[in-house]
């Protein structure tokens, strides 16, 4: 899907407006990019430039794991999902323009594994208010691949074998951010006793969290678009 009809959906991102809208009747947006992505790269930015091209002086947040954009896209692939919510949470928290004192909350975008992650945020994270939600592309039901390959990358599909045989091992769950969203059917049972991540923020076993529905239950709209396959 193309950048540029991303922002179709603009009644999604502003209230309903009958006279000239000023800065103040803009909800703030924030955006998690995905994997391989930084916060900075040029495809944000792009983002942004629509966003304010439509909606003149709105507030836009890219969100980040290291202010480095090389050290934030390594973070992308290496790490902990659950650790790096907590640091998005206590991020957004310090920005006043993203803060409760917003009373119709913020918009949320999110990029592939983005979108996930930021699933787990509204779920987690107390004091940011999420009005709507929009993901492009995101796994919210997991993979069954940790990175596609080119038919004639060797080391890549051997890579992903060895990676896949080791996937519920509780050093790569906890260090390698795809692993903590794979999810094969055909291993359910491995999937819910051994995921980091997804099985936990998915409800899916038997111990519910309440406080997760609640929370994600009181956004106002979801909107989760996937790239068509042809």
């Amino acid at each position: 899907m193309h950048i540029s009809n991303l922002f179709n959906f603009q009644s999604l991102l502003t209230n309903t407006i009958t006279t000239t809208p000023t800065t103040a009747d803009y909800r703030p947006v924030i955006l998690w990019h995905g994997l391989g992505d930084n916060y900075n790269a040029s495809g944000i930015h792009n983002v942004n430039s629509l966003l304010k091209d439509i909606y003149p002086g709105i507030f836009f947040h890219s969100i980040y794991i290291e202010e480095d954009p090389s050290s934030d896209q390594q973070k992308s692939l290496f790490g902990d999902a659950n650790k790096e919510i907590e640091i998005v949470c206590k991020q957004l928290q310090n920005i006043p323009q993203l803060t409760t004192t917003t009373t119709q909350g913020i918009d949320a975008i999110g990029f592939s594994q983005g979108g996930v992650l930021l699933r787990g945020l509204i779920e987690r994270c107390s004091g940011i208010k999420i009005n709507n939600l929009i993901t492009f592309g995101s796994p919210h039901m997991g993979v069954m691949e940790i990175k596609l390959c080119n038919d004639n990358d060797w080391f890549c599909k051997r890579r992903n074998e060895i990676l896949k045989k080791q996937i519920w091992f509780d050093n790569v769950q906890k260090n390698i951010i795809p692993a903590q969203y794979f999810r094969d059917p055909y291993e359910l049972d491995n999937y819910l006793k051994y995921s980091y991540f997804l099985a936990d923020i998915n409800n899916e076993r038997d111990d519910k969290n309440k406080t997760y529905t609640k929370n994600f239950s009181s956004i106002n709209k979801l909107v989760l678009i996937q790239k068509q396959v042809t």
